[in-house]
């Protein structure tokens, strides 16, 4: 993505979060600026309440298959203890690599996803929530890893405007 292209991105990103009064356009609006750095055919935003051992969907591309959520259990493992100490960005890039890792893969596969990235948004040294993104086979080398650190500071506002229209 150029300079240009990508200064226009992020300007519509924060236009969009200027103008609606929809909680929830602001998780369309970090989905848009994350397609045009990264790319994702499959976007969800899950919050995370540690104090309560909780996730929650908070945002979704496809809410059709990847509904809006309540509420489930943290499963510690060591990807999730990666992001939550480590702030690491996850990225799996073959659908071999993405065996054995999701529950839902036959679906995930469905919809043209055979890599997915994982980015920690973390506030006052609190995992707050995760950027999750799928896309094509091999989507997401090191240049889109470095990219989606990019999407950090805008997912940061996103998720505390999407924790007070939840409540989490």
């Amino acid at each position: 993505m150029s300079g240009t292209a990508r200064d226009t991105a992020f300007r519509s990103f924060e236009e969009a979060l200027a103008r609606n009064t929809d909680p929830l356009a602001a998780g369309a609006a970090l989905h848009a600026l994350a397609d045009g750095l990264i790319g994702a055919r499959l976007f969800t935003l899950t919050a995370i309440e540690m104090p309560l051992m909780q996730v929650r969907r908070v945002y979704s591309s496809h809410p059709e298959v990847y509904p809006v959520l309540g509420t489930k259990p943290i499963v510690l493992d060591d990807w999730f203890e990666a992001m939550r100490t480590e702030r690491r960005i996850t990225a799996i890039n073959t659908a071999a690599g993405m065996e054995g890792q999701f529950p839902d893969l036959a679906l995930i596969r469905s919809l043209g996803c055979n890599a997915s990235l994982s980015v920690p948004v973390m506030l006052g040294n609190e995992l707050i929530g995760t950027i999750n993104a799928l896309d094509e086979e091999g989507r997401y080398g090191p240049e889109a890893i470095a990219r989606a650190a990019d999407l950090i500071i805008p997912a940061t506002a996103v998720f505390l405007i999407l924790r007070r229209h939840f409540g989490v």
